[in-house]
């Protein structure tokens, strides 16, 4: 539970079902119905299911009047309470299907002798768990899982492989061996004595459908519900779309939050168009500096939350203002989604082509694998690499690091098993290739960088601080309104994008921000060798000392290596990982 305390900090509770088979622990971020009657773990009437559960139900006052007109009583105002009575009036699937929301969840069903686990349609929150010999374990934060297993699990070379070449560990790894993660709209169902069965609960549309309802009710009636809550809201405002439109939806319906935005130097800095926008809407704002000389101490806080590394300097932007925000509250609403709802990213801009199969020869491959590879060797292994097949394409048209031959001979040491196949194979489940462009990279997104980058990055960054973090863009009604409309044309000009939003904001906001050029969440301190100069310092990390990385690893990030200091930072926040764990 120590382990846990730091997602939530206002209280913890245990349950131990009668039969020995099933213990369920809690630590509780108090955001709805603050008293006692909202604690977890949570019983029914009487007492023969018990569920624990992460995050905010939207919906929850409709789908509680609806069980009352079942007949169903309630003794709380919490949401936590519909979960209970909608499993029992309508099962898991039914249950499941009616919630729109954000949730991680396990619940035990004492009759049936089953419990069911399951994370909402996006993934926003995070389960992981093992299965033992001793029984099954389960955790919304993998420091916390380690330490219940009877055994501390090894390190993985393929979550790690991942972690180098993606910048993340994509469901179903992690980045200890045993140990496996839902994915978005996941679940399965354990019994005593089995395995558990998994089973999906939802999946994103992929193929248009007929004319839907406008955007701008929905999106306002989507907000408004997001602002259920008994504490204070805040929102983090940055100088963008999606985040303008989060604050404009707020101000309209008259709500009182306050705005925080991250300050960075130089011509990065969007703290004067964020405070334009909040002036304008009547909105309270404040702006928090980020310089360079702070990266250091926020690697080594990021490190500490993030119970598995990644390799984006966004983990540290968000770590910033996930800290200065939570002075002013618990909760707070953020326009992460509206990339993937609305096709934002710059890879969106235009489909990969190529004639696929090509892949990496015999000889590069060798090559790249070496710690003497030249600059060139390494570049054109990464090409190499794009050309094997359109997802590998993709995933080198998102973030790339290493190559995975570069990977798997770093983390030599940790066995093998990392290679090309490996690297993109996970993906191809989730891959429509009948979609149009780029309604199939939004998919693709979904299930791989929203789901295993952007996702934990801002659970883990804002429940580390104890507070918590709503995306209305990844509502999964905004999804599905989304993903199912006709491609506009223009849609993926970068002047032009997700034109529903721009319509929205048309004449609301101040015109710089329909004009400016996107510049994301990533760290932008104006000092090419940030983390490259960090370096030296890793070599007396225990991810060195302790050999998880061969010798000869500084050859991989070498002054002429491709995208030196996105390797850099993978590197370095890996380290900083290890140094709390290993």
């Amino acid at each position: 539970m120590a382990h846990l305390r730091r997602r939530g900090p206002d209280g913890e509770g245990t349950s131990v079902c009668p039969s020995g088979h099933a213990a369920l622990g809690h630590t509780r971020l108090a955001i709805l119905d603050l008293s006692p009657a909202g604690a977890q773990p949570m019983a029914s009437e009487d007492g023969q299911v018990v569920v624990t559960y992460n995050g905010e139900i939207y919906n929850a006052p409709d789908l509680r009047e609806q069980l009352e007109s079942l007949g169903h009583r309630f003794v709380s105002r919490s949401d936590t309470e519909v979960l209970l009575h909608g499993y029992r009036a309508w099962g898991a699937r039914g249950m499941l299907d009616r919630l729109r929301g954000m949730f991680a969840l396990v619940l035990w069903d004492a009759p049936a002798r089953r419990a069911v686990a399951a994370v909402d349609h996006a993934g926003m929150k995070p389960l992981l768990w093992a299965s033992t010999a001793d029984g099954v374990f389960v955790a919304s934060d993998l420091d916390a899982l380690c330490a219940v297993l009877p055994e501390r699990p090894a390190l993985d070379p393929i979550g790690l492989g991942h972690v180098l070449c993606l910048g993340y560990c994509p469901a179903p790894w992690t980045v200890r061996r045993g140990v496996r993660k839902l994915g978005p709209g996941e679940g399965w169902t354990w019994s005593p004595g089995g395995e558990p069965r998994s089973f999906r609960h939802w999946a994103p549309p992929h193929e248009a459908g007929p004319a839907s309802e406008p955007f701008d009710p929905l999106w306002e009636q989507i907000v408004r519900e997001h602002t259920l809550a008994d504490v204070p809201l805040g929102l983090l405002l940055s100088g963008g779309l999606d985040s303008s439109a989060v604050a404009l939806a707020l101000a309209r319906q008259g709500a009182a939050v306050d705005c925080t935005t991250i300050a960075l130097p130089g011509a990065a800095d969007e703290a004067p168009s964020a405070g334009e926008t909040a002036a304008l809407l009547g909105l309270r704002h404040r702006s928090v500096a980020l310089e360079a000389g702070d990266a250091p101490g926020l690697l080594r806080e990021a490190a500490g939350v993030f119970d598995e590394p990644q390799g984006f300097g966004a983990l540290l932007t968000m770590t910033r203002v996930a800290s200065a925000a939570r002075r002013g509250g618990k909760a707070v609403l953020a326009g992460d989604g509206g990339d993937e709802a609305f096709a934002g990213y710059l890879w969106h801009r235009a489909e990969p082509r190529g004639v696929w199969g090509a892949g990496i020869g015999a000889e590069t491959e060798r090559l790249v694998a070496s710690a003497d590879a030249t600059g060139a060797v390494r570049q054109r292994a990464m090409r190499s690499l794009a050309d094997r097949s359109f997802l590998h394409a993709y995933l080198q048209s998102v973030m790339p690091r290493f190559h995975p031959a570069e990977a798997a001979a770093m983390l030599a040491p940790l066995g093998g098993g990392y290679d090309e196949t490996v690297y993109a194979e996970w993906l191809a489940p989730h891959d429509r290739a009948r979609a149009p462009w780029p309604r199939r990279a939004q998919l693709l997104d979904l299930a791989g960088f929203c789901a295993g980058s952007i996702l934990p990055k801002l659970d883990r960054a804002t429940m580390g601080h104890g507070l918590e973090l709503r995306a209305p863009f990844l509502d999964r009604r905004v999804l599905e309104w989304a993903l199912a409309r006709p491609v506009e044309a223009g849609e993926t000009d970068a002047s032009t994008a997700k034109p529903p939003v721009r319509r929205y904001l048309a004449g609301r906001v101040p015109g710089r921000v329909l004009t400016r050029d996107k510049q994301g969440f990533s760290l932008r301190l104006g000092q090419p060798d940030l983390f490259s100069g960090m370096l030296p310092w890793l070599g007396t990390t225990r991810l060195v000392r302790d050999g998880v990385l061969g010798p000869g690893w500084e050859g991989f990030v070498a002054p002429d290596a491709p995208n030196r200091e996105g390797r850099a930072f993978v590197l370095c926040m890996l380290g900083a990982w290890a140094e709390e764990r290993i």
